[in-house]
C-alpha cells in the first residue's frame, strides 16, 4: 500500500477592493505624476515604468492590506515563522508605491524585500489572448530543482484586484504593445518591524 505525502509550500491569495478604495486610489493613480513624490527603486531604469508613492489614501489602503495579510495567513500558515530573531516582532508595512507602465516598458523578474509582497492591479488598459503581453509572472524552483512559471493572464476584468505572495517569490511583468494609455498597479512589503 502506497501513502502519498505532499510536501508543504506558500501559494498567493487575490480578493476584490471595495469599490470606494479602488476609486479613491485610482484617483490618486491618475494625478501621481502632478502629486506624488518619485520613488527610486533597485530596478528603476530605461524601460521600467517610473514609481511614485501613495499619499492620500495611504492609511485605508493599509488597514486593506493588514486585514489581506491576516487572510494569507489564514490560508496559507507561518510564512512569517523564520526563526531567525531572538523574539518575535510586529509586522510593519512598508509606504506602497504606484506603478505606470507605459507601452513597451516592463518590470524584470526580481523579488521583495520583507515577508509578504502585494500587487493590485489599478487599470488594465487591453483585453489581449497573447501568452506573454502585458501578463504577470511567478518564476520557482520545484523540490528536485526544476524550474517553473506561473502565469497569470491579466485584462481588465482584474482592475481592482489585490494579489498578496510570499515577497522572495519571483516574478516579472511583461511589456504591452496595443495602447498607449497607462497600465497602473500599486505595489508594497510588509517586513518585520524592529523600530524603536
Amino acid at each position: 500500500m502506497i501513502e502519498k505525502k505532499d510536501l508543504f509550500n506558500f501559494g498567493y491569495i487575490t480578493k476584490k477592493l471595495p469599490k470606494s478604495l479602488y476609486e479613491n486610489l485610482l484617483d490618486e493613480c491618475n494625478k501621481a505624476v502632478i502629486d506624488n513624490d518619485i520613488m527610486i527603486s533597485g530596478l528603476t531604469g530605461k524601460g521600467v515604468p517610473e514609481h511614485y508613492y501613495v499619499n492620500k489614501n495611504l492609511n485605508d489602503l493599509l488597514s486593506f492590506v493588514e486585514e489581506t495579510r491576516i487572510e494569507y495567513d489564514n490560508t496559507f500558515p507561518n510564512l512569517g515563522n523564520i526563526k531567525v530573531l531572538s523574539n518575535d516582532v510586529n509586522y510593519f508595512i512598508e509606504t506602497p508605491w504606484i506603478n505606470l507602465q507605459k507601452k513597451h516598458e516592463f518590470i524584470p523578474n526580481h523579488t521583495h524585500a520583507g515577508i509578504y509582497s502585494y500587487t493590485i492591479w489599478m487599470k488594465i488598459p487591453y483585453n489581449n489572448n497573447d501568452r506573454y503581453a502585458g501578463n504577470f509572472e511567478f518564476t520557482y524552483n520545484d523540490i528536485t530543482g526544476r524550474i517553473h512559471n506561473h502565469l497569470i493572464k491579466l485584462t481588465k476584468e482584474d482592475e481592482g484586484t489585490i494579489l498578496m505572495f510570499p515577497s522572495k517569490l519571483l516574478h516579472t511583468v511583461y511589456p504591452f504593445y496595443d495602447t498607449d494609455k497607462y497600465r497602473i498597479s500599486i505595489s508594497g512589503n510588509i517586513v518585520f518591524d524592529v523600530r524603536k
